[in-house]
């Protein structure tokens, strides 16, 4: 059971600036919403479906209809032209009021041409730092129907939990597969921590680890178990064992778990079925409900997604494993479960 494993999970705030739903009731009754993702079918595509469901019944948009295209970027990418056309033929068909792009992958290979439809669009997910987005046109650029959700998380506060639970930690190293996405986070990591000197609450990098090969993480499990380290688990999929089949994550858990007594940190929601000790994770439901809120926000204020900044994802799911700190036999502190009993605010700006 989930009680079993986790004490707590926190919604660290969401203030949304798009208004209440009593207020989109006022002006908008019916919906369509066209969703691409890049995420292939499963925990994330699922979740990010949910959010834009989700965004709907809580503008009061009931008569709203969804309608979702699975891009499998990984085998698809060299027939983007042909995608291309199976989109742009449903899009004609749906006739949509508004579009969510999930992730780095399907907007920069779809939004160029979307973009040319006058229909609102919201990408969201979004890794890439804004300076190496090729497909980014600044605000009010008359050309830009389109606004992002940029998916990014937090820095000081999971390392200052983590030295709550054990104040010995002094070093974490990072270990994270080699896809883009880990890639664009890892170096994001590292520049927080270059530029808090190398270090934060008394932890310092020591390492990093970015492999698809299962090899390579096994050893970096067994060379991570001093007492005074952890690791920083970020994207635990697209890891290979040496015949070419991805290493499943309940595998990786449970190899995780019988062969470290390293204190681990998670960044998305998988994390909890790895059974970190702690995860600060972004959803994708938070990812798509957001998006779909901010696309809905235009279309009741009649402006265009142009005048929108893009934005940081304001919503973090923090989850301590009180299973996993038994099994390392740590003890949380009270103030811990105090402040798991209620909701937490975390300030936008203190997201790396």
């Amino acid at each position: 059971m989930i009680q079993k494993l986790f004490f707590t999970i926190l919604i660290f705030f969401f203030a949304c600036s798009c208004g209440n739903g009593d207020a989109y009731a006022k002006t908008i009754k019916k919906m369509n919403v066209y969703v691409i993702h890049s995420y292939l079918p499963g925990l994330w595509s699922k979740g990010g479906n949910r959010g834009v469901e989700n965004a709907l019944k809580y503008a009061n948009i009931h008569n709203g209809k969804v309608k979702i295209y699975n891009y499998n970027y990984v085998t698809e990418r060299s027939h983007k032209d042909k995608e291309i056309a199976i989109i742009e033929k449903e899009i004609d068909q749906f006739q949509p009021d508004l579009i969510i792009l999930f992730d780095d992958e399907a907007t920069e290979d779809f939004i160029g041409i979307l973009n040319k439809k006058n229909i609102p669009i919201v990408a969201t997910g979004i890794n890439k730092e804004i300076k190496d987005i090729s497909w980014y046109l600044p605000d009010n650029d008359p050309k830009r129907n389109f606004s992002a959700i940029l998916e990014r998380y937090p820095f000081e506060q999971p390392l200052q939990l983590l030295k709550k639970i054990n104040k010995n930690i002094n070093q974490i190293s990072i270990l994270t597969s080699a896809n883009l996405s880990s890639t664009v986070i890892k170096n994001q990591m590292k520049a927080e921590f270059k530029k808090h000197g190398g270090g934060f609450a008394g932890v310092r990098l020591k390492d990093t680890i970015c492999s698809r090969n299962w090899k390579d993480w096994k050893k970096a499990i067994a060379d991570h178990q001093s007492r005074n380290e952890a690791l920083w688990i970020l994207v635990p999929w697209d890891v290979y064992d040496e015949s070419g089949n991805e290493v499943k994550i309940s595998e990786i858990s449970s190899y995780y778990a019988k062969n470290s007594k390293t204190p681990d940190l998670g960044i998305v929601s998988s994390d909890e079925l790895m059974g970190n000790l702690a995860s600060f994770s972004v959803s994708s439901e938070d990812l798509g409900f957001e998006a779909t809120l901010l696309g809905i926000d235009a279309i009741r204020s009649g402006k265009s997604l142009r005048n929108y900044p893009f934005r940081k994802v304001k919503t973090t799911r923090v989850i301590i494993n009180k299973a996993r700190a038994d099994h390392l036999g740590y003890t949380i502190p009270l103030e811990l479960l105090e402040f798991a009993t209620v909701e937490k605010k975390i300030p936008v700006e203190s997201s790396r």
